[in-house]
């Protein structure tokens, strides 16, 4: 099986799509259906796999077996004072947090001779393991350059240069990798597919990754992949299937369920994507993406007194998921609360956590505007402004307030920002219809770019 040899990528694609979905502002709740919903409902599913990467191993690594060149097992021996002693202060290093000290016994390491394929495996893996993904690159690089038959090396490698966003680079090294087992190959056809992904190349991406899923349907990384690009492709519809045959393979899959309620949810079924996470939440009622899902859903449904208690729950979950404060302020808000203090104080903690987050500064205005702190509310606003640009409704909010502080010339040109980004915002609306539309029928529409 491909989970024995290649431990699963979860942690490469958790990491991969956060530095990916970085630049994006959260969900906005003032627009229902929008790109901007659809945008950051992907970045909420793929974030929520970040928290359990320092519990997946992606790269391979070889504890249990052999090296191979070529198929066949290699038996090196290895000094012990050449990889041994300098391994060990690597690992070291990397335990104690000490990057410093990595970085600087590194190039002592990658200058030995005769390094095994199990130390360099073994070593880029936990580099890899602590996000230190171009010190990984370069043992890789050495593991290939002194072990081309092993096909090992090269996928290492491959994940590698996909953290990086080195995607034609990736692309080359799966394709340089040598001809290998039948588990081999599916791995091969897995990655290519995940890089294709990242490069847009959406109709070879879902190539591959179908031609994996058929070949291992019980792979949940295979299954979440090919979900998340239907996603993508906008066949919410497709995917609400997808997800729910790909549950009857790994049962107890939270993630897979959590993906059907994002598929649900942006499919117009949105009371269903309600119900999948409160049964989520029943089984692993510490889920905190799933939470979030729930409680946006409930938000958006009108219903903000369900929604503030589920995101007030979710607060004192161990690991409480960024979003539940900014979700839990802005229900709040909606209800007319005057706990002034304690909404401020979750925007700030959403704003420690989530990047680039204009909608949070936008709550912040509203919070000190109600305050009578208007010339705040206005900082707020210019904030946000400068953190998206196209936001038109902070740029509306920014007319009146730049008129009451004198600034007329500013109200003027904040009126015309505002003018420009409405009219935008109803052709991307009419764009989204139309694609829904087209989904309904079963055709497809435009993907769109998450990065």
């Amino acid at each position: 099986m491909a989970s024995e040899q290649y431990v699963d990528a979860k942690s490469f694609r958790a990491w991969h799509n956060l530095r990916v979905m970085k630049n994006t502002s959260p969900f906005e709740p003032q627009l229902a259906v929008s790109l901007r919903v659809m945008r950051i409902l992907l970045t909420m599913l793929w974030l929520a796999i970040a928290p359990e990467v320092s519990a997946w191993l992606a790269p391979v690594s070889m504890p249990a077996r052999q090296s191979r060149v070529g198929g066949q097992a290699v038996h090196r021996e290895v000094p012990q004072t050449l990889t041994g002693s300098l391994g060990d202060r690597i690992d070291d290093a990397l335990a104690n947090g000490d990057v410093n000290a990595t970085r600087q016994l590194l190039p002592k390491f990658l200058a030995e001779a005769g390094l095994a394929a199990d130390a360099l495996l073994q070593a880029g893996v936990n580099l890899a393991r602590h996000d230190l993904y171009t010190e990984a690159e370069q043992v890789f690089g050495r593991c290939v350059k002194d072990y081309p038959n092993m096909f090992e090396g090269y996928y290492n490698l491959a994940l590698a240069e996909l953290a990086l966003r080195e995607y034609s680079e990736a692309l080359a090294t799966v394709k340089k990798a040598p001809r290998g087992s039948p588990s081999d190959e599916l791995a091969r056809t897995y990655m290519r597919g995940k890089i294709e992904m990242a490069l847009g190349q959406d109709a070879q991406a879902e190539r591959d990754l179908s031609a994996a899923f058929a070949a291992a349907p019980e792979e949940e990384n295979f299954a979440l992949d090919l979900g998340l690009l239907y996603i993508r492709e906008w066949k919410y519809q497709q995917a609400v299937e997808f997800f729910r045959k790909a549950s009857g393979f790994r049962k107890n899959a939270p993630y897979l369920q959590l993906g059907l309620a994002l598929a649900q949810y942006l499919g117009g079924q949105s009371l269903e994507s309600v119900e999948t996470c409160r049964a989520l939440l029943a089984v692993q009622p510490d889920l905190s993406p799933a939470r979030v899902m729930m409680a946006f859903g409930l938000y958006m449904g009108g219903k903000i007194g369900e929604a503030e208690k589920i995101a007030a729950q979710g607060l004192h979950d161990p690991n409480p998921f960024p979003y539940l404060y900014y979700l839990h302020a802005v229900a709040l808000l909606k209800l007319q609360s005057k706990d002034y203090g304690g909404i401020l104080n979750d925007l700030r903690l959403a704003v420690r956590e989530i990047p680039r987050c204009s909608l949070c500064y936008l709550a912040f205005s509203k919070v000190h505007q109600r305050m009578g702190d208007q010339e705040t509310a206005l900082a707020d606003l210019e904030k946000a402004v400068n953190l998206d640009p196209s936001f038109a409704e902070a740029w509306y909010r920014l007319v009146p307030l730049y008129d009451q502080a004198g600034r007329h010339a500013e109200a003027q040109q904040a009126q015309r920002r505002f003018e420009g980004f409405k009219e935008d915002k109803a052709n991307r609306e009419t764009e989204i219809l139309r694609n829904v539309f087209l989904k309904v029928l079963g055709g497809e529409g435009s993907p769109e770019d998450n990065r």
